[in-house]
């Protein structure tokens, strides 16, 4: 194993070969930012599974970074080169103190899938089940672990143009880390799939493998086999009768379900991790769950009818409200950026509007004020997004937001306003009456202010500077217009009473000259485009 140092040079000479010096000048150099993007993504490639593991991760954050790196990265594929069969053998030993063969009938020494972090054996227990047994590559919890370290270390050291393109560098590291510790711990996706059985029991269409708790520790995962359709091939899907658009529409019901009515998903339903078996959809590889707090899953609900009622002030307060603010928030050019993307929708049908562009428009306001949203606020995103994704490849006609616009009004997990009760309506009532009484003496108390000439009305205006100067201009123009008129009007005075020749000639030099200052005046106004 290398040591720290080795490591550092190592990253910092892979990313500087492919180009990492451009990436620091991307706000200067914008062309070129599709090309920094994938620079970066095979930089990682090169770099390793850790470093393709570090790459996915960044990819569930659309708000760490633009748009275009989060595409790019979030094209790392999840494979890598097999370890050795005898490594299977020697950890499934350092874990249970049982060898493979006093276990297992067989195991195939061939792997079903080797990824970044871990790699996928088919097994049958010697009292009959066929099982699949996952286990962690060798030393990849301390290479991963070190390597988001030095990566970190790297970032911090980037100039402040690579730092703006971040919300909050540590902040994201130490989330990333955390989300990495948990995941390399089998044990928690052991708990999450029993988790999700429990909460899915009465749903027909949903299913999770088994895990075995006794063979399932911190580095291995034994769980039931699934056998079925995988990847959702769509050539298999057709051979075998399924109808696509019904396992799409049973697929968003599904992460529906799970996200308002559970408040716990799986984070990551891109195809590997889906299998049709027995007319139901099987989630597998629960290493990224989501958990959403009944809080949050009012905020995202009430976020919903902000945007179906056009209340800027409701949606602006909400993200304010769910986001971690570093600095001081200029509320007046916040609602006006959030007026000009609530304007990008108003014109579509509810059932038009694209998760992926929504979501990454989103996180692109709250990022331009450095507003640091809530991690499970961002897997959300991504997860949608995600699953956006694999129903268009399923079926091209169905949108999410149609669906979910019918699972908001038909389904009792939501409560889409907020219920009327008679306490409720007694409180309000009472609250009514008593703001009634004080509004007499209130008003009262307001026009004697009036009345003794100690009123003071305090205007704050957006951009007051700037729209006081066109004021001005607005003014001196029609002032300037009033003047010329008098001129021509005057020329024409003298010139008709005027009997000397003399006066007849400054007559007409005031109508020459009142002319050209108008002239003058309709040409500024014209360059300055507001005729």
């Amino acid at each position: 194993m290398k040591s720290n140092r080795e490591r550092l040079r190592e990253i910092a000479s892979v990313l500087a070969s492919y180009g990492f010096g451009h990436i620091y000048r991307t706000r200067l150099r914008t062309k070129h930012k599709e090309q920094d993007a994938k620079n970066l993504r095979l930089a990682f490639e090169e770099l390793g599974p850790s470093f393709i593991k570090i790459g996915q991760i960044i990819s569930t954050r659309q708000d760490l970074l633009p748009p275009t790196y989060i595409e790019e990265l979030s094209k790392l594929r999840d494979d890598a080169s097999p370890f050795e069969f005898s490594e299977i053998k020697r950890i499934f030993y350092e874990e249970f103190r049982e060898p493979l063969e006093d276990v297992f009938e067989w195991v195939e020494e061939k792997p079903t899938a080797s990824a970044s972090v871990a790699q996928v054996h088919k097994a049958k227990f010697l009292t009959g089940e066929e099982v699949v047994i996952k286990v962690q590559r060798p030393e990849i919890e301390e290479n991963l672990l070190r390597d988001i370290h030095l990566f970190s270390r790297i970032v911090s050291m980037a100039p402040e143009t690579v730092k703006e393109m971040l919300v909050d560098v540590e902040a994201a590291f130490r989330e990333i880390e955390e989300t990495t510790k948990i995941e390399l711990d089998f044990r928690n996706e052991g708990q999450a799939l029993i988790a999700f059985k429990k909460m899915n029991r009465n749903n027909k269409a949903v299913s999770v493998p088994t895990p075995y708790l006794p063979y399932t520790s911190k580095r291995v995962l034994v769980e039931d086999y699934v056998g079925g359709i995988r990847s959702l091939n769509l050539e298999q899907i057709q051979k075998e009768g399924y109808e696509k658009k019904d396992v799409a529409e049973k697929l968003v019901y599904s992460i529906l379900s799970q996200i308002f009515k559970d408040g716990y998903f799986h984070g990551d339903p891109h195809p590997g991790n889906i299998i049709l078996s027995d007319n139901k959809i099987v989630f597998i590889d629960f290493g990224i769950v989501g958990k959403l707090s009944d809080p949050v899953k009012k905020d995202l609900i009430k976020m919903m009818q902000a945007i179906v009622f056009e209340d800027i002030d409701q949606l602006m307060n909400l993200l304010l409200q769910m986001a971690i603010t570093k600095e001081k928030i200029n509320r007046f050019q916040f609602s006006e950026d959030l007026e000009d993307f609530y304007q990008s929708y108003v014109s579509k049908g509810f059932g038009q509007i694209n998760l992926n562009a929504f979501f990454s428009d989103v996180l692109h306001v709250t990022r331009k004020y450095k507003m640091v949203m809530p991690n499970d606020f961002i897997l959300l995103a991504k997860t949608l997004t995600i699953l956006e994704g694999v129903v268009t490849d399923l079926h091209p006609d169905i949108n999410i937001m149609e669906i979910a616009s019918d699972y908001m009004k038909t389904s009792d997990d939501i409560k889409f306003f907020s219920a009327i009760s008679s306490e409720k309506i007694k409180l309000d009532a009472y609250q009514l009456a008593k703001d009634s009484i004080k509004f007499p003496s209130a008003l009262k108390r307001a026009l004697d202010t009036i009345n003794n000439g100690r009123l003071l009305v305090h205007l704050d205006l957006v951009h007051f500077d700037d729209k006081w100067r066109e004021v001005n201009k607005m003014v001196n123009r029609l002032v300037f217009a009033v003047i010329i008129a008098a001129l021509i009007l005057a020329s024409a005075f003298i010139f008709v009473m005027a009997e000397a020749a003399g006066v007849s000639i400054f007559a007409i030099i005031i109508f020459i000259g009142a002319g050209i200052m108008g002239l003058w005046l309709l040409i500024s106004i014209i360059k300055s485009g507001t005729l």
